[in-house]
């Protein structure tokens, strides 16, 4: 990935794709898993925060920084379970049964 988006100021050595055979339901758990990471890391820093008189400003902007990510891969994968939910329709649930047996 040597091509900067319009407008990005960062490029990303690899890029990250649900893949094509999972699960909606499947899909929203992993949504759920990155936000709960991104929610421990907000924890870490502020207890980091309290503790310390001293913040270091580059550790704490590296912090953001997964956070912002760990947010974007799990709205990532949320709206790419809404898009196979939407795609299924109303059969989603016979689907998923017929998925996980």
């Amino acid at each position: 990935m040597k091509e900067k988006a319009p407008g990005a100021w960062l490029t990303l050595n690899a890029s990250y794709f649900a893949a094509p055979v999972l699960n909606p339901l499947s899909l929203l758990d992993d949504a759920q898993t990155l936000i709960e990471n991104a929610h421990g890391v907000v924890q870490v820093m502020r207890d980091a925060v309290q503790l310390s008189p001293y913040v270091d400003n580059r550790a704490l902007a590296h912090a953001l920084k997964a956070v912002e990510t760990l947010m974007e891969m799990s709205a990532g994968c949320a709206e790419v379970a809404h898009v196979r939910f939407v795609s299924i329709g109303d059969g989603w649930i016979d689907m998923y049964q017929t998925i996980n047996k």
